[in-house]
């Protein structure tokens, strides 16, 4: 789903870096404990270095959406 919405519109990628952390790999790794991810399919926005938006496992495309334009949009 994340690479159709990015597919789709390029504005994602121009204002959002992406880092793809691989769950399995890093669990107990500070990059996912230090943020409480709980889980692979874990979405966090950070906005100026602040956490502001967190999808755990989420599915619906609307959703997802909504948190890129979030990002895209820079609020």
């Amino acid at each position: 789903m994340l690479s159709k919405l990015r597919a789709s519109s390029p504005k994602y990628n121009k204002a959002i870096t992406f880092v793809n952390v691989d769950w399995d790999t890093f669990k107990d790794k500070p990059v996912t404990t230090n943020r409480k991810v709980p889980r692979r399919s874990t979405f966090l926005l950070y906005i100026r270095g602040k956490e502001v938006t967190r999808l755990v496992a989420a599915t619906d495309e609307a959703v997802i959406k909504a948190m890129l334009d979030k990002g895209a949009a820079g609020r």
